[in-house]
């Protein structure tokens, strides 16, 4: 959990940026799906029909932001995805608008609604906004979803297309791998220099997952993943907490954060499901927000898996 890095902004700038506009394709030898195979497990994604469609560009997640490389560099599997979509569905775009360039290169394929980032925790308002009040009915893909559908329509292989960051590795890039490729894989072909490498992170920079297990193969949707230094997430101590509030603020579900810690350290499963710990979409906020450095995502999140 990166839960303080952003305090910084030079680091923040820095570590999240993407040099690199084209997608790197790691030659890593796997024994991948046969065409078949892939094309079966990508159409059970999209086996049910609606009839309105939200296609989403953006990540509140500042490491997830891979998708302008992808829409650039995956136009042919991109756009034979959305001709399949829209042969019964109504689609719009949704992205972060303060995205230039991927609001001008999907503007030729749909309408395009422009948000903040952070609407991408709320699933209501991010319908609302592309679809006014009608909430019914309608399906939310990521962007990447897309050009997996477009790829296996296209008889290609299927690629798992995820953003690479951290000063441990030559990060700032996309790159394309196949299933069951192994973190140390990715970290190895990527020049990763085990000296430096401090924590893995896979997904999200503010939620994301830690990695203990480098020999452990990537998920398959994976979109980003950190391979971190010292100096990109400096170690911090935990305090009491000072009460401040800033967590219930911050909370899109409204809950009580640190509540639902005491309640988990305290065992109380009953209480916790009372105050509404299961509601929690573990987008890490919380943790984000902490002047004391309290991981409470993590804690709801193992809380939340106790029987």
């Amino acid at each position: 959990m990166l839960s303080n890095l952003f305090n910084n902004v030079n680091i923040y700038n820095k570590l999240f940026t993407i040099p690199d506009t084209k997608i790197l394709k790691l030659s890593i030898d796997k024994e991948n799906l046969s065409l078949e195979e892939s094309e079966k497990k990508v159409f059970s994604i999209f086996e049910k029909s609606s009839k309105k469609v939200i296609i989403k560009a953006f990540s509140f997640q500042p490491n997830l932001n891979g998708y302008g490389v992808i829409i650039k560099e995956r136009k042919e599997d991109l756009k034979k995805g959305i001709e399949k979509i829209k042969l019964k569905s109504e689609i719009k775009f949704v992205v972060d608008g303060k995205d230039k360039y991927i609001q001008e290169e999907l503007k030729t394929y749909g309408d395009v609604i422009r948000v903040s980032s952070v609407t991408d925790l709320y699933k209501n308002k991010l319908i609302s906004k592309a679809y006014g009040e009608s909430k019914n009915d309608v399906a939310i893909y990521d962007l990447m979803e897309i050009v997996t559908l477009g790829q296996a329509l296209n008889k290609k292989e299927v690629e798992i297309l995820t953003t690479i960051h951290g000063n441990a590795v030559d990060g700032g890039k996309v790159i394309s791998i196949k299933n069951g490729t192994t973190y140390r894989e990715i970290f190895e072909n990527l020049k990763g220099n085990y000296s430096l490498l401090k924590k893995v992170i896979d997904g999200g920079s503010i939620n994301g997952t830690p990695i203990y297990d480098l020999d452990s193969p990537i998920k398959e949707n994976s979109n980003g993943i950190l391979f971190l230094t010292e100096k990109d997430s400096p170690s911090e101590e935990a305090y009491s907490c000072i009460r401040c509030g800033k967590c219930l603020r911050a909370c899109p579900e409204g809950l009580n954060p640190i509540k639902l810690v005491e309640l988990y350290k305290m065992k109380e499963k009953d209480e916790f499901i009372k105050f509404g710990g299961e509601k929690c979409i573990e987008c890490g906020l919380c943790s984000f927000v902490c002047p004391s450095k309290i991981e409470i995502a993590q804690s709801i999140k193992t809380a939340k898996t106790f029987k």
